[in-house]
């Protein structure tokens, strides 16, 4: 399991860091300032330091530089933390040979990427493998000069030895053991991200699909709105016709009804007038008898 010291004399944060990366599946150590982590630096022998760079006795950019200027130790990632990056922070890392910088506090799984990043990328650089530790002094001109030297002198890099970016330099079997074990994390660490990077796709697609049925759904939301405000705009117009028609049929039943009245009244007449018929037909025949009488009654009496 890769180890982790994290040097830093706020507790708030080593607490933080330490939850995150242990949560990563780290070994963590704890220092409270630079001296503390310096004194157990070289027994302890962790795979990767996370120093604050603003500590009350040596900062991080002094204890990356004591890291670097160590053969059997400068092999080891160190990554600064700082509450403020600029391009004076950015400068002194650079100057000090640190693999980097981040920002506290720490969001997400920014602290655990670049760990994992750091070891991965440490992990993928060559090294040759000795049976016994010899520092060796970096070479001047980015190595040009150490190579010229044993090329000078016939020699050439053997099975001992190995070469380290600016640094010649040799590793003990207990070194070795710990790369091993960074190899066979790494490997398991590939395989979890391979699994995630395939679960990642599989919420993408379906974030995909889901995101086109919204879009769907949306514009069939969209549509019914709009057959919706038709139909309420054309239920307004015909209220407002029905309001128009209601007193005119009214009207129209209160004629009915006198309508129907007036029917039966003259039902009654006609039935009456069928009655009297008769009778006016007798009337006129007993007034033409009276006349008829009349007429003959001065013609009697002579």
């Amino acid at each position: 399991m890769p180890k982790v010291l994290i040097c830093d004399d706020s507790l708030s944060v080593r607490k933080v860091a330490e939850r995150l990366l242990l949560a990563a599946g780290f070994d963590v150590e704890l220092a409270a300032n630079g001296e503390e982590a310096l004194a157990g630096l070289t027994a302890s022998q962790p795979d990767i330091i996370i120093a604050d760079v603003i500590m009350p006795d040596k900062s991080g950019f002094e204890v990356c530089a004591h890291v670097r200027s160590h053969a059997t130790l400068s092999m080891i990632p160190v990554l600064l933390i700082s509450g403020i990056v600029d391009d004076d922070i950015t400068r002194q890392a650079v100057e000090c040979r640190a693999d980097g910088v981040i920002k506290k506090p720490f969001h997400g799984s920014s602290l655990q990427d670049r760990v994992l990043a750091l070891l991965a990328s440490r992990q993928a650089q060559p090294a040759t493998v000795v049976t016994a530790p010899v520092e060796i002094p970096t070479p001047g001109d980015n190595g040009k000069t150490q190579m010229a030297d044993m090329a000078d002198n016939g020699k050439t890099p053997g099975p001992t030895e190995a070469v380290w970016g600016a640094k010649v330099f040799r590793i003990t079997e207990d070194q070795l053991e710990k790369v091993r074990d960074v190899a066979s994390w790494a490997k398991d660490v590939e395989t979890r991200l391979s699994e995630e990077q395939k679960q990642s796709s599989e919420l993408r697609e379906q974030n995909t699909a889901f995101r086109e049925t919204a879009v769907s759904a949306a514009a069939r939301i969209q549509e019914l709105e709009t057959q919706l405000a038709e139909e309420q705009k054309q239920s307004a117009v015909l209220v407002q016709r029905i309001a128009e028609i209601e007193p005119a049929v009214a009207s129209a039943h209160h004629l009915e009804i006198k309508l129907a009245e007036e029917q039966k009244r003259s039902a009654v007449l006609v039935e009456r007038l069928a009655e009297i018929e008769p009778a006016a037909a007798r009337a006129e025949k007993l007034a033409d008898i009276i006349e008829e009488i009349v007429k003959l009654g001065p013609k009697s009496r002579r």
